[in-house]
C-alpha cells in the first residue's frame, strides 16, 4: 500500500544502533563493579585484599590503588597477634607477587616507619595483566606465618588522546548515520509525492497491494 511513511533502510537503522551502544560502551566504565572489602583499608591503602588468620597473627593486607594498572602497586600489611591483639611491630615481612602465566616472581620488603611500627609498606612493580598471586610472610617473636591472597591487575587505559580520536570516530560514525537516514527519507518521500502527483493528473487511482 502506497503511504507517506517511509521506514528507514535496513543497514542504515543497523548501522546507527551500533554507533550508539559504541558510544555507550566508551564512555562506560567495563570495570566499575568491584567488590567491596569487609575491612576498613589501613593507612596508605585503599582495598583489603586480605582479611584474616595467619599462624599466629591475624593479618590485614591491603592495596593501592583499589584498581591496579600494570605498573607500581603499593602493598600495606597490618598483622596483629591473636593472643593478645596487640599489633606486631619490628617483624621481617616479605612480599611476593607471582605472575598469572610465564613471568618471573615479584619480590619487596615489607618496611615499617619510626611513626608507625605495626604498618609494613612495600612497592611492586608488576610488569602485566592478570590475577596475580600474593605471598606475605611473617617472621616475629611469635613465630612464622604465611599470607595467601590474589590482586588482579589491569591494562592500562587508553591515553586521552586515543579516546579522543575515538570519540570523534563515534560522532562521526552517528552523524553520518542519521544524514544519511534523513537523506534516504527525503528522497523516498519526495519519489511518493511525485506518484501520487502523476497519479492525480492521469485520473486513475493508487493501485493497491495485494497480500
Amino acid at each position: 500500500m502506497d503511504t507517506n511513511t517511509v521506514k528507514l533502510p535496513l543497514h542504515i537503522r543497523l548501522l546507527a544502533i551500533a554507533a550508539v551502544l559504541f558510544a555507550i560502551i566508551l564512555v562506560s566504565d567495563p570495570v566499575a563493579s568491584v567488590a567491596q572489602a569487609q575491612s576498613e583499608p589501613p593507612v596508605g591503602a585503599e582495598l583489603v585484599i586480605f582479611d584474616g588468620a595467619a599462624g599466629p597473627y591475624t593479618v590485614l593486607v591491603a592495596q593501592s590503588p583499589s584498581r591496579p594498572v600494570v605498573g607500581s602497586v603499593r602493598i600495606v600489611v597490618a598483622p596483629v597477634d591473636t593472643a593478645t591483639g596487640e599489633p606486631v611491630q619490628n617483624a621481617l615481612v616479605r612480599i611476593f607477587a607471582t605472575p598469572p602465566g610465564e613471568g618471573e616472581r615479584q619480590y619487596t620488603p615489607g618496611l615499617n616507619s619510626p611513626t608507625n611500627r605495626s604498618l609494613y609498606f612495600g612497592q611492586l612493580e608488576l610488569d602485566s595483566a592478570g590475577a596475580w598471586t600474593i605471598d606475605v610472610e611473617i617472621d616475629a617473636p611469635q613465630g612464622r606465618a604465611l599470607a595467601i591472597t590474589q590482586m588482579t591487575i589491569h591494562e592500562r587505559a587508553r591515553s586521552g588522546r586515543d579516546t579522543q580520536i575515538v570519540g570523534t570516530a563515534v560522532f562521526l560514525l552517528v552523524s553520518l548515520a542519521f544524514v544519511g537516514g534523513g537523506t534516504w527519507l527525503w528522497w523516498s518521500s519526495k519519489q511518493a509525492r511525485s506518484r501520487r502527483a502523476a497519479i492525480r493528473q492521469s485520473g486513475g487511482k493508487p493501485r493497491q497491494n495485494v497480500g
